[in-house]
């Protein structure tokens, strides 16, 4: 069977404009292509070791190259490796690019020292039995695999060989409609997520995301028994994203420095984040993404500013937010139940009743990565903006709200109907909109029996 070479013409503009050499057994350069070529143009940082998986024509790893990484790259498909080392060879880019042949699953070897890892995954729906299929190499650039996609292979790869301690993995998924790849199988592995970028072409919504490990791989501190977490926390220097997780906290504290009761098995954290990382986020903005970020983690519903609540408006667990001018980090105080129980006569919730039978640690490491996605600071990544922040937290919030919340102020009842800029509760009542940053002035009603 012969194949034919076609011309492709690849162009970002102020940085290349090519005309690559594509086999027709190649995936050539496309929508997709282009928007994970966007995000990659605008990495704050573009140096050191980049690895793309299914690399194809190579278009991403010429455009790599360009902007001053070193490169290896990789397929399956051996026209495609042949396609990716002609263009490199084309256009004077053999010194800084390696191309071999593997996949993941198939002899894939990543160097320690890689710095940003890139794939463009195969997102068609796997065939059924009796769909026509393509040749094998031709079918791996664009079908996804069941259950949890090349996305969990990926990650089982890495975790396996210890890569992604210190490194970003920038995927393009299909999120609509869904492959079986997906960002949420990194999430719930502890891993931190950014969204890049988006884009809809017609019926399919395609995205970027940036993955890494929290706190540059850097494990939290693990105490068998202290005071509170908070305390311990405060003896921390020089660390940039700390974490400190107790097994058993004996004076555990709530908002104003009331009494938290926690049991062994609870989870019972607390994160250092640098100031400089959040300098210009207000500290109200700050409290209620926050606690948006770990109710998601727990498929739980948010009260306002940061309880976590069950479907049913029973706490399930509460976040504190200290800060001191003498100080360079903000402190994250986040207590969760495991179990339900009651507490002087007060039913309460745990992550048992939305997330089965998993462990504090397992706790620990999706809420850990929940935060980091939006807090941390990645010399790579621009940070999160103000509005994302704000519809993150507003989402939360108002599952909770449309499901029968109204609060009174001095005996008026009032309906929750926003956020503002600086995470304070926009209310309506019979007269006005008004704005209210404090929680004692409110008593909350739901419209549930517990």
């Amino acid at each position: 069977m012969k194949y034919r070479n076609k011309k492709i013409h690849f162009y970002i503009e102020n940085i290349c404009s090519w005309e690559l050499e594509v086999p027709s057994t190649v995936y050539p350069p496309k929508e997709d292509t282009y928007l994970l070529a966007r995000s990659i143009s605008r990495l704050r940082e573009k140096n050191g070791l980049a690895f793309e998986i299914g690399c194809g024509s190579g278009a991403l790893s010429l455009l790599m190259a360009k902007l001053g990484w070193d490169v290896k790259s990789c397929d399956i498909n051996p026209y495609a490796v042949a396609s990716a080392r002609y263009n490199a060879e084309k256009f004077g880019l053999t010194k800084d690019i390696n191309v071999e042949e593997s996949g993941v699953g198939d002899g894939l070897i990543i160097p320690k020292e890689t710095k940003l890892i890139i794939w463009n995954l195969p997102y068609l729906n796997p065939l059924s039995e009796d769909e026509e299929k393509l040749e094998y190499i031709e079918d791996a650039a664009f079908i996804d695999l069941m259950e949890e996609g090349w996305s969990k292979k990926l990650i089982d790869s890495l975790e396996k060989d210890g890569i992604g301690e210190r490194c970003l993995v920038m995927l393009l998924f299909r999120t609509y409609p869904k492959s079986p790849s997906s960002p949420e199988s990194w999430k719930s592995r502890g891993w931190a997520g950014r969204k890049i970028a988006s884009e809809t072409k017609a019926d399919e919504k395609l995205e970027v995301y940036a993955f890494w490990k929290p706190g540059q791989g850097e494990k939290p501190l693990i105490i068998d028994e202290c005071r509170t977490t908070m305390d311990e926390a405060k003896k921390i220097v020089n660390r940039e994203w700390s974490r400190v997780l107790t097994k058993k906290q004996t004076e555990g504290r709530g908002r104003r420095f009331t009494e938290w009761n926690s049991e062994e098995g609870d989870m019972m954290a607390t994160w250092n984040i640098p100031k400089r990382d959040i300098e210009d986020v207000p500290i109200g903005l700050l409290q209620v993404t926050i606690g948006a970020l770990v109710a998601d983690a727990l498929s739980a519903n948010l009260k306002w500013p940061n309880d976590i609540m069950t479907n049913d408006f029973r706490k399930m667990g509460g976040i504190i937010v200290e800060s001191s001018s003498e100080e360079n980090v903000i402190r994250v105080g986040i207590g969760i139940n495991k179990k339900k129980r009651k507490i002087t006569d007060v039913p309460i919730s745990g992550w048992m009743e939305t997330l089965g039978k998993v462990d504090n640690m397992y706790i620990f490491g999706i809420i850990d990565g929940a935060i980091s996605s939006y807090f941390e600071y990645k010399d790579e990544l621009p940070p999160v903006s103000h509005s994302d922040m704000l519809e993150c937290s507003w989402r939360a919030l108002s599952r909770n709200v449309s499901r029968g919340v109204l609060i009174k102020n001095n005996s008026v009842e009032n309906r929750i109907i926003g956020l503002t800029k600086n995470g304070e509760l926009e209310i309506l009542n019979n007269y006005d909109i008004i704005i209210n940053d404090k929680l004692d002035d409110m008593i909350w009603e739901y419209d549930v029996k517990l």
